[in-house]
């Protein structure tokens, strides 16, 4: 079986018999309908394919090459709780995250899936620790900002947004990426190690992982 990898910017999905392909950098999904017949996908974006033809319309396609990658194709943790929310927010931490949700608003117009996840990639690198609890009230201060935050967009945007806001705080959370089929259909949200950040749970658990970032 020739063996491939993913290139550095596409993540992939096993759904049932079908793989579902995101390329970020073209901010296009492709759904290979039964391709999980022909290819196994191994760890760290390791490919396996049944033939030579097969691993020869990986390559055209852009998905994958011959030559190992020195980058990261690691699952997410699985989402297994959701965040508590408070009632006792103070109103300047609601007024600070209105504010952020405006300039995340300005910062995330015109961007591309990529410019934007790589928006944070500093606030990665410096986040602070922090306690369940002190992130609960982070969270629930942006969702009392969010009826007074107009414009706020699909589910792309609105995970941007409260990224950001967590970012002006040090805190770094994951941004997850995920996929479902018949019909096709893709979700974003925020994880704190396995717990959903605004979010449900029970919506999340519907849509396949297919990137963490």
């Amino acid at each position: 079986m020739p063996t491939l990898w993913l290139q550095r910017n596409v993540h992939t999905a096993q759904i049932a018999t079908d793989i579902v392909v995101l390329d970020v950098e073209a901010d296009r999904y492709s759904c290979l309908l039964g391709a999980a017949l022909y290819v196994r996908l191994g760890q760290n974006g390791r490919l396996e394919a049944a033939n030579e033809d097969v691993a020869g319309a990986l390559e055209a396609a852009g998905f994958a090459t011959r030559s190992p990658l020195s980058t990261s194709h690691m699952p997410p943790t699985p989402a297994n709780r959701e965040l508590s929310m408070v009632s006792n927010t103070s109103r300047i931490e609601t007024v600070r995250a209105s504010l952020a949700f405006l300039a995340a608003k300005w910062i995330f117009k015109g961007k591309t899936l990529g410019e934007l996840i790589r928006f944070h990639d500093t606030v990665r690198r410096r986040s602070d620790p922090i306690a369940e609890p002190r992130l609960s009230e982070f969270v629930s201060a942006a969702r009392r900002a969010r009826p007074w935050t107009p414009f706020e967009g699909e589910c792309l945007q609105r995970s941007f947004q409260l990224r950001c806001y967590l970012a002006s705080h040090g805190v770094a959370v994951d941004w997850i990426f995920g996929v479902r089929t018949w019909p096709f259909c893709a979700h974003c949200w925020l994880q704190f190690d396995d717990i959903v950040v605004g979010d449900r749970l029970d919506r999340v658990a519907r849509y396949t992982p297919i990137l963490k970032a």
